[in-house]
């Protein structure tokens, strides 16, 4: 049974108890099917970065993934299910998703401890001794926690993303 930690003190003391230091394998990015959902933010940024507007950018480069009763923007994947966006490393890291930014600690992650061991089964950076402060961990916990990943409607056949 995963046992979920759910006050702010406990998740402190797990946050305390763990580490992470990426080992650049890429496992995150490649090989398995996944979602890459997008915060309204991360459209702006990354189609800004790639200059192409909006509706160019979702259109090349995004999908809508069923989520609950929801539709979500999400990035592609190739066939082989990497990432969109890799290439021998990832093309857009200075300005990649939050969802890549945040991993691993997510809070559907660090809220259970044994979810924790299996994505560590998964990740070789998990459990590497890092640099992350505690504070710094529960900073991209809350970030991923408190995120709004855009919705994506279609007018026509235009894509059309709201929140």
């Amino acid at each position: 049974m995963n046992k979920i930690i759910i006050n702010e003190k406990k998740l402190y003391s797990f946050l305390a108890k763990i580490d992470f230091n990426c080992q650049k394998c890429s496992v995150c990015c490649r090989i398995d099917p996944g979602a890459v959902f997008l915060t309204k933010h991360d459209v702006d940024k990354i189609s800004k970065n790639l200059c192409l507007n909006i509706n160019e950018f979702l259109k090349e480069y995004c999908r809508g993934i069923h989520k609950g009763f929801k539709t979500m923007v999400s990035l592609k994947e190739k066939l082989n299910y990497d990432c969109i966006f890799w290439d021998n490393g990832c093309t857009i890291y200075t300005f990649r998703p939050l969802q890549c930014r945040t991993y691993p600690f997510w809070p559907f992650i660090v809220e259970s401890k044994e979810r924790w061991e299996k994505e560590a089964t998964r990740c070789k950076g998990i459990n590497k001794k890092g640099s992350l402060s505690i504070e710094e961990k529960f900073n991209l916990y809350k970030k991923e926690k408190e995120a709004v990943y855009m919705e994506w409607g279609f007018v026509g056949q235009s894509p059309t993303p709201h929140l």
